[in-house]
């Protein structure tokens, strides 16, 4: 019952409180369908494709997460940022950024002193961090679907090759394959690296400040970004390079597994560390 109420008070104040945690995943999906919309009419209108193509659900979703293809370092291959990506995947751990230092130095300090439930604080932060994660995708996926219907796309959950290559520049000679289940895998993976770096933002912000934690995390996208490789953990972020889509792509089973390990170790080391540390005299 103590846990319920504990938790309860973290939805209440850290996810129904906070505006910007419906109103900026909106904001973002919106910006983005739009975009996406704008470069598709511009590509039948150039007679890109043989027929006129709508995009759909599937189109919308790898727009929003997809990422980029794989950065070869060489004169005349610029690195281009990838802008729309590394928004929706750092607007979530700035919005959550505060609230749990918050909490400790305010009403949740009295809770803590009072009741000595160090472990139950902490699992409550935590699953509230996951449910404010599920609720900000959740939000982004339904306007992009309800963006699909609306544009006429549908919602079937199958890609356009000719579109992705456009879009992402992909290799001709690439894999794509089309028969993957795209929109499960485009769902189920940016989500868990979601999850991933917003638990291990909450737990480096009980060693460092919690502003250079979300520094942390945003170079380690950044970094993932701009180098391919299996241990950089977002690269399980960005469909355009799995290895159904790429050849030498990352493994999404490898992905799977580094990201429920990744979330375990968080939450564990998180509780043994704020076991130890002092909440009477921070900042």
């Amino acid at each position: 019952m103590k846990y319920i109420k504990l938790l309860w008070f973290d939805i209440r104040n850290g996810m129904i409180y906070n505006p910007m945690l419906f109103v900026i995943p909106v904001m973002v999906a919106l910006i983005a369908c739009f975009d996406l919309t704008n470069q598709i009419s511009a590509l039948n209108e150039f007679k890109y494709f043989e027929t006129g193509i709508k995009g759909d659900f599937a189109d919308y979703m790898m727009y929003m997460y997809g990422g980029m293809d794989k950065y070869v370092p060489e004169p005349g291959n610029p690195f281009i940022f990838p802008v729309r990506w590394t928004v929706v995947f750092l607007v979530l751990p700035f919005i959550t950024l505060n609230y749990p230092y918050k909490d400790m130095q305010g009403f949740g300090q009295q809770i803590l002193v009072r009741t000595r439930g160090r472990t139950i604080w902490w699992l409550s932060k935590c699953v509230w961090n996951i449910l404010s994660v599920l609720v900000y995708h959740c939000l982004v996926f339904g306007i992009v679907a309800l963006f699909g219907i609306a544009v006429g796309g549908g919602i079937s959950g199958e890609i356009n090759k000719d579109l992705q290559y456009a879009i992402f520049q992909i290799a001709r000679d690439s894999i794509l394959d089309n028969d993957a289940p795209w929109s499960f895998v485009i769902i189920l993976f940016p989500v868990l690296v979601s999850l991933c770096i917003n638990l291990l933002q909450m737990t480096l912000s009980l060693f460092i400040k919690p502003v250079f934690s979300f520094f942390v995390v945003a170079f380690l996208m950044i970094s993932s970004a701009y180098f391919t490789s299996p241990y950089l953990i977002g690269n399980y972020a960005m469909p355009v390079r799995y290895d159904m889509v790429i050849k030498d792509g990352v493994s999404i089973t490898v992905g799977l597994v580094v990201s429920l390990v990744l979330i375990i170790v968080a939450v564990g080391v998180g509780t043994i560390r704020f076991h130890q540390y002092d909440i009477l005299n921070k900042e």
